[in-house]
């Protein structure tokens, strides 16, 4: 077990840089975040940000308790880049794995355009790493499908988010995640902010998210605080940005 301390221009930068020193890439460590923050300026975008890490060998999911396994990206090595989350036995949510990252533009245009997966190119003035946008839910479904994962449920995303209104907690802060529109429409690279207890980044943060609860009616959550009447998941019409962040079952 080893810590380590960097600072970046974002926690995701910062993160990079603290595997560097271990030689080791983001796709292959064992890690959780012990610590991390970031300084916004005065236009509230992020100055700064640091993080502690610790850095584990991978082991199977049954050699650790749940304790263990919260908030451990990749805890058995076969999952990159991903947390084991616990379900939730009172709605019937199995334990299930989830992207700690939004799907980015890099990762989307990976795919080949082969009608399986989107392809195509960067818009203008985006940032490779900002989260991609604008697919309808037969696009988001494809290519969750050709990465061999699928879009949450409104109930894996609501054990992702937590109790609270936001995945914080209840008050905003602009530190942890910023929710409404972007300013300028225009998305910062994902990782900007810390994660939360769950290890996820960025959740509550700008973006509304695809799931799929199984009845073939594409509806986005999280681009709010969490509401209390049950209407958590919605139309799209009218709701943007809109992205999506990929699960896999846990067993």
């Amino acid at each position: 077990m080893a810590r380590i301390h960097a600072n970046g221009t974002g926690v995701r930068h910062a993160i990079a840089r603290a595997l560097a020193t271990s030689n080791l890439a983001p796709d292959d460590a064992t890690f959780r975040v012990r610590r991390g923050r970031v300084d916004l300026d005065r236009d509230g975008d992020v100055a700064r940000a640091e993080v502690t890490l610790e850095i584990l060998p991978a082991a199977p999911l049954g050699q650790r308790d749940a304790a263990e396994l919260r908030g451990l990206v990749n805890p058995d090595g076969a999952h990159p880049l991903m947390v084991w989350l616990p379900g939730d036995p009172d709605t019937g949510v199995a334990p299930f794995f989830m992207d700690i990252l939004a799907v980015s533009w890099s990762r989307w245009l990976a795919r080949p355009g082969d009608g399986a997966a989107p392809g195509g190119t960067l818009p203008p003035g985006i940032d490779l790493y900002a989260p991609h946008v604008g697919s309808d839910f037969a696009d988001a479904r494809a290519f969750a499908a050709a990465e061999g994962k699928r879009l949450p449920t409104t109930a894996e995303l609501r054990v992702a988010w937590g109790p609270h209104r936001l995945p914080w907690g209840d008050a905003p802060d602009p530190s942890c995640g910023r929710v409404g529109r972007p300013r300028y429409d225009q998305l910062p690279e994902g990782g900007a902010h810390p994660p939360g207890p769950g290890g996820i980044f960025d959740l509550g943060a700008w973006l509304w998210q695809w799931v799929d609860d199984g009845d073939g009616v594409g509806r986005v959550c999280g681009g709010g605080p969490w509401p209390d009447d049950g209407t958590a998941a919605l139309p799209v019409a009218d709701r943007w940005p809109v992205g999506l962040r990929l699960v896999q079952d846990a067993s």
